[in-house]
Protein backbone atom coordinates (compact mmCIF):
# COMPACT_ATOMS: atom_id res chain seq x y z
CA UNK A 1 0.00 0.00 0.00
CA UNK A 2 1.27 3.27 -0.35
CA UNK A 3 3.74 5.42 2.04
CA UNK A 4 3.58 7.38 4.00
CA UNK A 5 4.35 11.32 2.62
CA UNK A 6 4.79 14.38 4.70
CA UNK A 7 1.46 15.89 5.92
CA UNK A 8 0.22 19.24 5.28
CA UNK A 9 -0.35 21.19 8.45
CA UNK A 10 -3.83 22.00 9.53
CA UNK A 11 -3.40 25.41 9.38
CA UNK A 12 -1.70 25.60 6.02
CA UNK A 13 -4.76 27.23 3.94
CA UNK A 14 -5.94 25.12 0.88
CA UNK A 15 -6.21 26.85 -2.71
CA UNK A 16 -9.75 27.97 -2.02
CA UNK A 17 -12.16 27.19 0.19
CA UNK A 18 -12.75 24.25 1.69
CA UNK A 19 -15.85 22.54 3.25
CA UNK A 20 -15.23 20.05 5.82
CA UNK A 21 -15.99 16.51 5.31
CA UNK A 22 -16.57 14.77 8.91
CA UNK A 23 -17.04 10.62 8.82
CA UNK A 24 -17.27 8.28 11.99
CA UNK A 25 -14.88 5.86 11.17
CA UNK A 26 -14.59 2.41 13.78
CA UNK A 27 -12.10 -0.57 13.35
CA UNK A 28 -13.23 -4.18 12.53
CA UNK A 29 -10.15 -5.93 12.01
CA UNK A 30 -7.22 -5.51 14.42
CA UNK A 31 -4.61 -2.97 13.21
CA UNK A 32 -0.93 -4.06 13.40
CA UNK A 33 1.85 -1.34 12.59
CA UNK A 34 0.48 2.34 11.34
CA UNK A 35 3.55 4.10 13.34
CA UNK A 36 6.68 5.68 12.38
CA UNK A 37 8.47 2.58 12.80
CA UNK A 38 7.38 -0.03 10.22
CA UNK A 39 4.96 -2.44 12.00
CA UNK A 40 4.99 -0.64 15.22
CA UNK A 41 1.85 0.80 16.95
CA UNK A 42 2.42 4.38 17.94
CA UNK A 43 1.25 4.78 21.48
CA UNK A 44 0.71 8.27 21.36
CA UNK A 45 -1.00 8.88 17.86
CA UNK A 46 -1.81 5.20 16.60
CA UNK A 47 -3.98 6.31 13.62
CA UNK A 48 -1.80 8.86 12.11
CA UNK A 49 -3.28 11.41 9.47
CA UNK A 50 -0.17 11.05 7.02
CA UNK A 51 -0.88 8.05 6.90
CA UNK A 52 -5.14 8.38 5.89
CA UNK A 53 -3.76 11.02 3.51
CA UNK A 54 -1.30 8.58 1.56
CA UNK A 55 -3.70 5.94 1.58
CA UNK A 56 -6.55 8.04 0.12
CA UNK A 57 -3.88 9.38 -2.61
CA UNK A 58 -3.50 5.80 -3.36
CA UNK A 59 -7.51 5.14 -3.78
CA UNK A 60 -7.83 8.07 -5.82
CA UNK A 61 -5.19 7.04 -8.19
CA UNK A 62 -7.23 3.72 -8.34
CA UNK A 63 -10.28 5.05 -8.86
CA UNK A 64 -10.79 9.11 -10.29
CA UNK A 65 -7.18 8.67 -11.42
CA UNK A 66 -7.63 5.36 -13.98
CA UNK A 67 -9.42 8.05 -16.36
CA UNK A 68 -5.47 9.17 -17.39
CA UNK A 69 -3.72 6.77 -19.40
CA UNK A 70 0.31 8.20 -18.57
CA UNK A 71 1.95 8.49 -15.35
CA UNK A 72 2.57 12.32 -16.44
CA UNK A 73 -0.85 13.28 -16.60
CA UNK A 74 -1.68 11.74 -13.38
CA UNK A 75 1.27 13.07 -11.56
CA UNK A 76 -0.44 16.28 -12.93
CA UNK A 77 -4.04 16.04 -12.04
CA UNK A 78 -2.69 14.60 -8.46
CA UNK A 79 -0.56 17.49 -7.32
CA UNK A 80 -3.67 19.37 -8.46
CA UNK A 81 -5.21 18.34 -5.62
CA UNK A 82 -2.79 16.61 -3.46
CA UNK A 83 -0.24 19.04 -3.81
CA UNK A 84 3.50 18.30 -3.86
CA UNK A 85 6.68 19.53 -2.27
CA UNK A 86 5.99 23.39 -4.15
CA UNK A 87 1.97 23.49 -4.16
CA UNK A 88 0.07 22.97 -1.43
CA UNK A 89 -2.75 20.42 -1.08
CA UNK A 90 -6.07 21.53 -2.01
CA UNK A 91 -6.92 18.27 1.19
CA UNK A 92 -6.88 19.03 4.37
CA UNK A 93 -6.45 15.43 6.71
CA UNK A 94 -7.31 15.22 10.30
CA UNK A 95 -8.28 13.34 13.10
CA UNK A 96 -9.74 13.43 16.14
CA UNK A 97 -9.35 9.99 18.08
CA UNK A 98 -12.08 8.38 19.83
CA UNK A 99 -11.79 5.31 22.56
CA UNK A 100 -8.66 3.21 21.32
CA UNK A 101 -7.28 -0.30 22.67
CA UNK A 102 -3.50 -0.04 24.02
CA UNK A 103 -1.84 -2.21 21.65
CA UNK A 104 -1.76 -6.68 22.70
CA UNK A 105 0.47 -8.85 21.54
CA UNK A 106 -1.12 -11.11 18.87
CA UNK A 107 0.89 -14.09 20.40
CA UNK A 108 2.63 -15.75 22.82
CA UNK A 109 5.44 -18.40 22.67
CA UNK A 110 5.19 -21.51 25.44
CA UNK A 111 7.17 -24.55 26.07
CA UNK A 112 6.15 -27.62 23.60
CA UNK A 113 3.99 -30.45 25.35
CA UNK A 114 5.91 -32.51 22.87
CA UNK A 115 9.54 -31.14 23.61
CA UNK A 116 9.38 -29.24 27.02
CA UNK A 117 12.92 -27.53 25.89
CA UNK A 118 11.80 -26.43 22.65
CA UNK A 119 9.16 -23.32 22.55
CA UNK A 120 6.28 -22.62 20.16
CA UNK A 121 3.97 -20.33 19.10
CA UNK A 122 0.25 -19.40 20.57
CA UNK A 123 -2.31 -17.19 18.72
CA UNK A 124 -4.18 -15.15 21.22
CA UNK A 125 -7.69 -13.87 20.93
CA UNK A 126 -9.20 -12.86 18.17
CA UNK A 127 -6.91 -15.13 16.23
CA UNK A 128 -7.32 -18.26 17.76
CA UNK A 129 -11.18 -19.14 16.70
CA UNK A 130 -11.66 -22.60 15.62
CA UNK A 131 -10.33 -23.47 12.38
CA UNK A 132 -9.14 -20.39 11.75
CA UNK A 133 -6.93 -19.57 8.82
CA UNK A 134 -5.77 -16.41 10.16
CA UNK A 135 -2.22 -17.31 11.26
CA UNK A 136 -1.47 -17.60 7.15
CA UNK A 137 -1.78 -13.77 6.77
CA UNK A 138 -0.71 -12.78 10.09
CA UNK A 139 2.75 -14.98 10.11
CA UNK A 140 5.14 -12.16 9.51
CA UNK A 141 3.73 -10.92 13.30
CA UNK A 142 3.93 -14.38 15.05
CA UNK A 143 7.67 -13.32 15.91
CA UNK A 144 10.71 -15.59 15.58
CA UNK A 145 12.63 -18.09 17.43
CA UNK A 146 16.34 -18.36 18.04
CA UNK A 147 18.51 -21.43 17.16
CA UNK A 148 17.40 -24.66 18.60
CA UNK A 149 13.92 -22.88 19.12
CA UNK A 150 14.85 -22.44 22.83
CA UNK A 151 14.80 -18.87 22.95
CA UNK A 152 12.52 -15.55 21.50
CA UNK A 153 14.68 -13.71 19.20
CA UNK A 154 11.74 -11.54 17.92
CA UNK A 155 8.97 -11.27 20.12
CA UNK A 156 5.13 -11.22 18.64
CA UNK A 157 3.82 -8.16 16.97
CA UNK A 158 1.26 -5.75 19.06
CA UNK A 159 -2.00 -4.53 17.58
CA UNK A 160 -4.79 -2.47 18.70
CA UNK A 161 -8.16 -4.68 18.27
CA UNK A 162 -10.52 -1.91 18.86
CA UNK A 163 -10.47 1.84 17.72
CA UNK A 164 -13.08 4.55 17.16
CA UNK A 165 -12.33 8.23 15.53
CA UNK A 166 -13.48 11.28 13.27
CA UNK A 167 -11.96 11.67 10.22
CA UNK A 168 -12.24 15.61 9.17
CA UNK A 169 -11.38 15.88 5.11
CA UNK A 170 -11.55 19.51 3.85
CA UNK A 171 -12.01 20.20 0.58
CA UNK A 172 -12.85 22.68 -1.91
CA UNK A 173 -16.27 21.51 -3.32
CA UNK A 174 -15.04 21.39 -6.69
CA UNK A 175 -12.54 18.58 -6.39
CA UNK A 176 -14.84 17.25 -3.81
CA UNK A 177 -16.70 14.48 -5.59
CA UNK A 178 -13.37 12.48 -6.96
CA UNK A 179 -11.95 12.87 -2.87
CA UNK A 180 -15.06 11.54 -1.66
CA UNK A 181 -14.81 8.21 -4.61
CA UNK A 182 -11.22 7.55 -2.98
CA UNK A 183 -13.10 7.93 0.54
CA UNK A 184 -15.78 5.27 -0.02
CA UNK A 185 -13.12 3.37 -1.47
CA UNK A 186 -11.20 3.39 1.22
CA UNK A 187 -13.41 2.31 3.74
CA UNK A 188 -14.46 -0.14 1.75
CA UNK A 189 -11.50 -1.97 0.24
CA UNK A 190 -8.26 -0.42 2.48
CA UNK A 191 -7.47 -0.25 6.02
CA UNK A 192 -5.00 1.18 8.76
CA UNK A 193 -1.64 0.26 9.13
CA UNK A 194 0.30 -2.89 7.81
CA UNK A 195 -1.00 -5.81 5.32
CA UNK A 196 -4.08 -4.19 4.28
CA UNK A 197 -4.07 -6.24 1.64
CA UNK A 198 -4.75 -8.94 3.77
CA UNK A 199 -7.38 -7.83 5.85
CA UNK A 200 -5.55 -6.34 8.80
CA UNK A 201 -6.71 -2.74 10.17
CA UNK A 202 -10.46 -2.79 8.08
CA UNK A 203 -12.29 0.15 8.94
CA UNK A 204 -15.88 0.79 8.39
CA UNK A 205 -18.48 4.31 8.35
CA UNK A 206 -21.88 3.77 9.19
CA UNK A 207 -22.96 6.46 6.59
CA UNK A 208 -21.22 4.75 4.11
CA UNK A 209 -21.51 1.07 4.83
CA UNK A 210 -23.22 -0.53 1.68
CA UNK A 211 -27.18 -0.95 3.31
CA UNK A 212 -26.68 -4.95 2.74
CA UNK A 213 -25.20 -7.72 0.76
CA UNK A 214 -27.38 -6.69 -2.64
CA UNK A 215 -26.21 -3.09 -1.95
CA UNK A 216 -22.29 -3.91 -1.86
CA UNK A 217 -22.68 -6.37 -5.01
CA UNK A 218 -24.41 -3.45 -6.84
CA UNK A 219 -21.90 -1.38 -5.91
CA UNK A 220 -19.04 -3.24 -6.35
CA UNK A 221 -20.26 -4.44 -10.29
CA UNK A 222 -20.18 -0.23 -11.31
CA UNK A 223 -16.79 -0.76 -9.89
CA UNK A 224 -15.76 -4.34 -11.43
CA UNK A 225 -17.31 -2.88 -14.98
CA UNK A 226 -15.08 0.08 -15.88
CA UNK A 227 -13.72 0.09 -19.39
CA UNK A 228 -10.96 1.72 -18.80
CA UNK A 229 -7.42 -0.13 -20.04
CA UNK A 230 -4.80 -1.28 -17.88
CA UNK A 231 -2.38 1.29 -16.48
CA UNK A 232 1.43 1.46 -15.04
CA UNK A 233 -0.36 1.83 -11.41
CA UNK A 234 -3.16 -0.02 -9.44
CA UNK A 235 -6.87 0.45 -10.49
CA UNK A 236 -9.90 -0.59 -9.73
CA UNK A 237 -11.10 -3.36 -10.60
CA UNK A 238 -10.85 -6.92 -12.10
CA UNK A 239 -12.89 -8.31 -10.01
CA UNK A 240 -14.71 -7.99 -7.41
CA UNK A 241 -15.94 -10.81 -5.33
CA UNK A 242 -18.43 -11.09 -2.40
CA UNK A 243 -19.31 -13.87 0.06
CA UNK A 244 -21.84 -14.96 2.33
CA UNK A 245 -22.92 -13.37 5.74
CA UNK A 246 -21.18 -13.53 9.14
CA UNK A 247 -22.18 -11.92 12.45
CA UNK A 248 -18.49 -11.26 13.45
CA UNK A 249 -15.85 -9.06 11.44
CA UNK A 250 -12.82 -11.92 12.87
CA UNK A 251 -15.34 -14.83 10.84
CA UNK A 252 -15.64 -12.99 7.68
CA UNK A 253 -11.91 -11.88 7.43
CA UNK A 254 -10.94 -15.67 8.27
CA UNK A 255 -13.60 -17.38 5.47
CA UNK A 256 -11.38 -14.78 2.82
CA UNK A 257 -7.86 -16.13 4.50
CA UNK A 258 -9.44 -19.30 4.23
CA UNK A 259 -10.64 -19.46 0.55
CA UNK A 260 -6.61 -17.73 -0.33
CA UNK A 261 -4.93 -20.50 2.11
CA UNK A 262 -6.54 -24.09 0.04
CA UNK A 263 -6.05 -22.29 -3.37
CA UNK A 264 -2.43 -22.09 -2.20
CA UNK A 265 -1.80 -25.16 0.66
CA UNK A 266 -5.21 -26.55 0.66
CA UNK A 267 -4.43 -30.96 0.48
CA UNK A 268 -6.08 -32.03 -2.80
CA UNK A 269 -5.71 -28.58 -4.76
CA UNK A 270 -1.64 -26.90 -3.26
CA UNK A 271 -0.55 -30.33 -1.98
CA UNK A 272 -0.69 -33.93 -2.18
CA UNK A 273 -1.91 -35.91 0.83
CA UNK A 274 0.27 -36.40 3.70
CA UNK A 275 1.39 -38.94 6.01
CA UNK A 276 2.08 -39.32 9.84
CA UNK A 277 1.17 -35.43 10.44
CA UNK A 278 3.45 -34.54 7.72
CA UNK A 279 2.72 -32.42 5.32
CA UNK A 280 2.20 -34.02 1.19
CA UNK A 281 4.60 -32.26 -1.71
CA UNK A 282 3.05 -29.21 -2.80
CA UNK A 283 1.62 -29.90 -6.88
CA UNK A 284 2.92 -26.16 -7.53
CA UNK A 285 6.21 -26.35 -9.97
CA UNK A 286 8.11 -23.25 -7.57
CA UNK A 287 9.57 -26.00 -5.61
CA UNK A 288 10.96 -28.20 -8.15
CA UNK A 289 12.05 -25.46 -10.33
CA UNK A 290 14.47 -24.37 -6.97
CA UNK A 291 15.63 -27.69 -7.05
CA UNK A 292 16.68 -27.74 -10.72
CA UNK A 293 18.09 -24.20 -10.55
CA UNK A 294 20.55 -24.81 -7.27
CA UNK A 295 21.32 -28.18 -7.91
CA UNK A 296 19.89 -29.52 -4.45
CA UNK A 297 17.40 -32.02 -3.90
CA UNK A 298 16.84 -34.21 -0.92
CA UNK A 299 17.10 -38.26 -1.42
CA UNK A 300 13.19 -38.20 -0.33
CA UNK A 301 12.38 -35.82 -2.74
CA UNK A 302 12.78 -37.52 -5.75
CA UNK A 303 11.71 -35.51 -9.42
CA UNK A 304 8.01 -35.42 -9.87
CA UNK A 305 8.26 -35.57 -13.60
CA UNK A 306 4.51 -34.45 -14.21
CA UNK A 307 5.22 -30.95 -12.51
CA UNK A 308 6.84 -28.12 -14.76
CA UNK A 309 10.81 -27.11 -13.70
CA UNK A 310 10.93 -23.93 -15.15
CA UNK A 311 7.84 -21.42 -13.45
CA UNK A 312 6.86 -19.73 -10.72
CA UNK A 313 3.44 -19.38 -11.05
CA UNK A 314 2.48 -18.00 -7.70
CA UNK A 315 4.72 -14.93 -8.44
CA UNK A 316 0.91 -13.06 -9.54
CA UNK A 317 0.49 -13.19 -6.44
CA UNK A 318 2.45 -10.76 -4.76
CA UNK A 319 6.14 -11.06 -4.10
CA UNK A 320 8.57 -11.76 -2.40
CA UNK A 321 8.01 -15.06 -1.46
CA UNK A 322 10.08 -16.78 0.90
CA UNK A 323 10.62 -20.72 0.15
CA UNK A 324 11.80 -22.46 3.36
CA UNK A 325 12.48 -26.22 2.51
CA UNK A 326 12.27 -28.43 5.61
CA UNK A 327 15.07 -31.05 4.93
CA UNK A 328 17.76 -28.30 3.23
CA UNK A 329 19.94 -30.51 6.23
CA UNK A 330 19.86 -33.62 3.85
CA UNK A 331 20.19 -32.00 0.17
CA UNK A 332 17.40 -29.96 -0.15
CA UNK A 333 18.15 -26.52 -0.83
CA UNK A 334 18.99 -23.46 1.26
CA UNK A 335 16.14 -20.50 1.98
CA UNK A 336 15.82 -18.87 -1.41
CA UNK A 337 13.45 -15.88 -2.06
CA UNK A 338 11.78 -15.37 -5.21
CA UNK A 339 11.14 -11.31 -6.13
CA UNK A 340 10.21 -9.31 -8.90
CA UNK A 341 12.67 -8.75 -12.18
CA UNK A 342 14.28 -5.78 -12.64
CA UNK A 343 12.22 -2.46 -13.18
CA UNK A 344 12.52 -0.19 -15.93
CA UNK A 345 15.58 1.59 -14.46
CA UNK A 346 17.31 -1.69 -14.52
CA UNK A 347 17.33 -1.26 -10.83
CA UNK A 348 16.66 -4.83 -8.43
CA UNK A 349 13.28 -4.47 -6.98
CA UNK A 350 12.13 -6.00 -2.95
CA UNK A 351 8.80 -5.98 -3.54
CA UNK A 352 5.62 -6.30 -5.50
CA UNK A 353 2.06 -5.46 -3.93
CA UNK A 354 0.10 -8.45 -4.36
CA UNK A 355 -3.03 -7.32 -6.36
CA UNK A 356 -5.23 -9.49 -4.34
CA UNK A 357 -7.20 -7.80 -1.27
CA UNK A 358 -8.82 -10.32 1.03
CA UNK A 359 -10.72 -8.61 3.85
CA UNK A 360 -13.81 -7.82 5.79
CA UNK A 361 -16.63 -5.16 5.12
CA UNK A 362 -19.31 -4.40 7.28
CA UNK A 363 -23.05 -3.89 6.50
CA UNK A 364 -25.19 -1.44 7.89
CA UNK A 365 -27.54 -4.13 8.60
CA UNK A 366 -24.64 -5.41 11.42
CA UNK A 367 -23.25 -8.15 9.46
CA UNK A 368 -20.05 -8.39 7.93
CA UNK A 369 -19.04 -10.47 4.42
CA UNK A 370 -15.75 -10.81 3.26
CA UNK A 371 -14.84 -9.52 0.08
CA UNK A 372 -11.73 -10.76 -2.51
CA UNK A 373 -10.89 -7.45 -4.81
CA UNK A 374 -8.50 -8.10 -7.65
CA UNK A 375 -7.07 -4.82 -8.57
CA UNK A 376 -5.76 -3.91 -12.18
CA UNK A 377 -2.46 -3.92 -12.49
CA UNK A 378 0.17 -4.47 -15.12
CA UNK A 379 1.15 -8.24 -15.75
CA UNK A 380 4.14 -9.44 -13.85
CA UNK A 381 6.87 -10.22 -17.01
CA UNK A 382 9.74 -11.14 -14.98
CA UNK A 383 11.11 -12.93 -11.75
CA UNK A 384 14.47 -12.65 -9.65
CA UNK A 385 15.34 -15.84 -7.26
CA UNK A 386 17.66 -15.26 -4.81
CA UNK A 387 19.70 -16.72 -2.24
CA UNK A 388 21.07 -14.40 0.08
CA UNK A 389 22.26 -11.51 -1.92
CA UNK A 390 23.00 -13.83 -4.89
CA UNK A 391 21.17 -14.05 -8.02
CA UNK A 392 20.75 -17.37 -9.61
CA UNK A 393 20.68 -18.46 -12.95
CA UNK A 394 17.09 -19.34 -13.99
CA UNK A 395 15.76 -21.59 -16.64
CA UNK A 396 15.67 -19.84 -20.12
CA UNK A 397 12.37 -19.43 -21.04
CA UNK A 398 11.08 -18.89 -17.46
CA UNK A 399 7.06 -19.02 -17.30
CA UNK A 400 5.04 -17.10 -14.75
CA UNK A 401 1.64 -18.05 -16.50
CA UNK A 402 1.08 -20.76 -19.69
CA UNK A 403 -1.25 -23.15 -20.82
CA UNK A 404 0.88 -25.88 -19.92
CA UNK A 405 0.83 -24.83 -16.40
CA UNK A 406 -2.91 -25.53 -16.28
CA UNK A 407 -2.25 -29.32 -18.15
CA UNK A 408 -0.09 -31.17 -16.40
CA UNK A 409 -1.31 -33.39 -13.78
CA UNK A 410 -3.20 -32.57 -10.95
CA UNK A 411 -1.90 -28.88 -11.28
CA UNK A 412 -3.81 -26.29 -8.91
CA UNK A 413 -4.87 -24.02 -11.65
CA UNK A 414 -6.75 -27.13 -13.70
CA UNK A 415 -9.88 -26.16 -15.20
CA UNK A 416 -9.20 -22.73 -13.52
CA UNK A 417 -7.49 -20.95 -15.54
CA UNK A 418 -7.11 -21.87 -19.53
CA UNK A 419 -4.30 -19.55 -19.35
CA UNK A 420 -2.26 -20.99 -16.80
CA UNK A 421 -2.71 -17.92 -14.55
CA UNK A 422 -2.90 -18.27 -10.93
CA UNK A 423 -4.05 -15.33 -10.49
CA UNK A 424 -6.91 -15.84 -12.52
CA UNK A 425 -7.19 -19.58 -11.69
CA UNK A 426 -7.89 -18.32 -7.87
CA UNK A 427 -11.11 -15.56 -8.73
CA UNK A 428 -12.32 -18.44 -10.14
CA UNK A 429 -11.68 -21.08 -7.43
CA UNK A 430 -13.11 -18.52 -5.22
CA UNK A 431 -15.74 -18.51 -6.77
CA UNK A 432 -16.31 -22.34 -6.66
CA UNK A 433 -15.89 -21.76 -2.94
CA UNK A 434 -19.66 -19.87 -2.86
CA UNK A 435 -18.09 -16.20 -3.46
CA UNK A 436 -20.29 -14.12 -5.70
CA UNK A 437 -18.81 -11.95 -8.69
CA UNK A 438 -19.83 -8.48 -9.20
Amino acid sequence: MPRDIPEVPNDMPAATVADDHVFEMELITPLFGGGVEPRKNETSFPIRPTEIRGQLEFWWRATAGARYDAVRALREAQTNIWGSTERASRVIVSVELGQVDSPKPCAKYEPDRNNPEQLRSIWLQPFNIVDTSLPYALFPFQGQLGQGRSRVEVPPAECIQKATFKLHVQCPADCWPEVEQAVRAWTLFGGLGSRTRRGCGAIACAKLNPKDRNDLLQHAKQLAQSSHAVRQWPTLAAAILVGKEFDSAIAAWNEAIRVYQKFRQGVGIGRNPGQQNRAGRSRWPEPETIRRVTKRRAQRHQRLEQIPDDAFPRAELGLPIVFHFKFKDRGDPEDTVLYPGKGPDGESRERMASPLILKAVKLANNKFVPVIVQLRVPPLDSVDLRQGNQSLPLPNPIFIRGKKLAEYPNSPMSRLSQNGSALEAFIHFAVSQGFVRA
